[in-house]
């Protein structure tokens, strides 16, 4: 009779066990890194720090803004879209920390409004000033305080705003809409 030794033994289990959780449902999500990714592939000296509980989970797109927003996108034509695009570095670096990208568009047009957010534990706030200055936001608390100014997007002409408030990171590619997003929980 062959015997596998204990360490294989424990890392099949190990490895069955990460993917059955995978596959069944469960009342407690899995904890998500809130830091944004970086660009270095090298091995950081220190573990990266886990997710903090006291993180503000992210709105949906029904809620990311309050009703004055939702009646004024309303008033003016825009109808949620299904797949939301992202293209700035701020906003992609948002989603893939898991946050939630919503966009609004006017049928037959290329009006937009993308909103991403993202929830910020008091741990990652630092990780998060860091990639806000990397991709070229500049604290300028206009139109709202907390907000962040980025570079003007070639297409449009107009500079996207982030917002830092309430436990949460909101991009937003329509500055306009920075003073109508709903508080979070």
């Amino acid at each position: 009779m062959t015997r596998r030794p204990a360490l294989g033994s424990a890392l099949i289990a190990a490895v069955s066990l990460a993917l059955l959780s995978g596959c069944t449902a469960t009342d407690d999500p899995a904890p998500s890194p809130t830091s944004p990714p970086t660009a270095s592939s090298a091995p950081s000296a220190s573990p990266e720090p886990s997710p903090t509980p006291s993180a503000v989970p992210a709105a949906t797109c029904d809620t990311v803004l309050a009703a004055e927003g939702s009646q004024k996108l309303s008033d003016d034509g825009l109808e949620p879209l299904p797949t939301p695009k992202v293209f700035d570095a701020l906003a992609v670096r948002m989603v893939e920390a898991d946050g939630i990208a919503c966009a609004w568009g006017k049928p037959s047009t290329d009006i937009t409004l993308t909103v991403v957010q993202v929830g910020v534990a008091p741990g990652d706030a630092g990780a998060w000033s860091d990639a806000l200055a990397e991709t070229g936001y500049v604290l300028s608390d206009d139109p709202v305080p907390g907000a962040y100014t980025g570079p003007v997007e070639p297409g449009s002409g107009i500079s996207p705003v982030a917002v830092r408030a309430d436990g949460s990171l909101t991009f937003v590619s329509a500055p306009t809409f920075a003073s109508m997003l709903a508080p979070a929980a």
